[in-house]
């Protein structure tokens, strides 16, 4: 059976399990996945063929050795994901939705058999993102709808390259694949922050460590700094976050609530401005401009709330990798016995 095919299967077999509310959901992740696998190619045809640009099988060369690299040294997960490639003809492959109450930190979760809940719903189509997120605002919900240049389907399918990610740097296209190749070895149902916040981890070590390994100094001395801005921007929006949850939590009205709750999102744009004037923060000039609310805060989060946790944990595994991944195993286990 081909690729395609069990892509469709496996998306209606979900359907069947999800109610006909969602089949409409469901039948364009079908498509699209379906439409992933179906135009894609082996990277070593693409890259034998005459006709493929200069530049294009440079990047796919150096996408196969990271690979390899992400599998002898980091230990990720030896399936074939990242041996084909797909040319998807747009910028992004996904549009991703997140929401939240508007006296509310927390996102909404969206529910699906496979995945269990997760803080996002993914859209092939920009248009459908944006009437989703329509129809949860109408039921008061505050919503943010981004871009996604690449996702895991967690092994179930041989995930290509995609188009969309080429033009990266070399060390932001790195920490892409072990972000996602991170997704394959450890996903746990239903706690997003958890999922997000390792592959996000793993992903900046593995980078370090490929860094280190390819003697590339000056490149690695970069990738730290940028880590360092990254971080500073990260938890502006952290503290805000925080800030807000206990505003939610006082006893106050509304129209008080949505008053400071204001002024707060705007003293977070007041300090990142102040940061970027100094250079002590990353480019998110794009991000501030589109406007905050909780949702764009809680998208955020989740993918890095969790990440001193595990450095944690790596810090007590030397660096290791293989026994820092059975900590992480041992501790997913344990939060789901807790929750059990």
């Amino acid at each position: 059976m081909s690729l395609c095919s069990r892509a469709v299967l496996w998306c209606l077999a979900v359907v069947c399990l999800s109610g006909c509310q969602s089949v409409a959901y469901y039948t364009q992740a079908a498509v699209g996945q379906s439409a992933l696998l179906w135009q894609s190619r082996p990277i070593d045809e693409v890259i034998r063929d005459p006709k493929t640009s200069d530049p294009l099988r440079d990047r796919l060369r150096f996408v196969e050795s990271v690979r390899d690299y992400a599998e002898s040294e980091l230990f990720l997960p030896a399936t074939g994901s990242y041996r084909r490639f797909t040319d998807i003809g747009r910028d992004f492959v996904l549009w991703s939705v997140v929401a939240a109450e508007e006296f509310s930190t927390e996102p909404k979760l969206f529910c699906h058999p496979i995945t269990g809940c997760v803080a996002y719903q993914g859209y092939f189509d920009r248009v459908d993102a944006l009437a989703f997120a329509e129809g949860l605002e109408s039921t008061g919900y505050e919503t943010a709808v981004g871009p996604v240049a690449a996702y895991s389907t967690l092994g179930w399918f041989a995930d290509p390259v995609l188009s969309s990610v080429l033009h990266y740097p070399d060390t932001q296209l790195a920490e892409l694949i072990f972000h996602e190749l991170a997704h394959e070895l450890l996903f746990v149902p239903g706690d997003t922050t958890f999922n997000e916040s390792f592959a996000t981890f793993v992903a900046r070590a593995g980078v370090e460590q490929w860094l280190t390994d390819s003697g590339r100094t000056a490149t690695l001395e970069e990738f730290k700094a940028d880590a360092v801005r990254h971080d500073k921007t990260v938890n502006l929006i952290r503290d805000t976050r925080l800030a807000l949850g206990e505003l939610y939590a006082r006893s106050i009205t509304q129209v008080d609530m949505r008053l400071q709750k204001r002024m707060m999102l705007d003293e977070l744009v007041e300090d990142y401005r102040k940061f970027r004037k100094t250079s002590l923060v990353s480019n998110w000039d794009g991000w501030f401009e589109e406007g905050l609310n909780n949702a764009k805060l809680a998208s955020v989060g989740s993918y890095h709330d969790d990440i001193d946790l595990f450095a944690s944990l790596f810090e007590k595994a030397d660096h290791d990798f293989e026994v820092f991944y059975f900590s992480v195993r041992a501790l997913a286990a344990s939060r789901n016995a807790a929750q059990d």
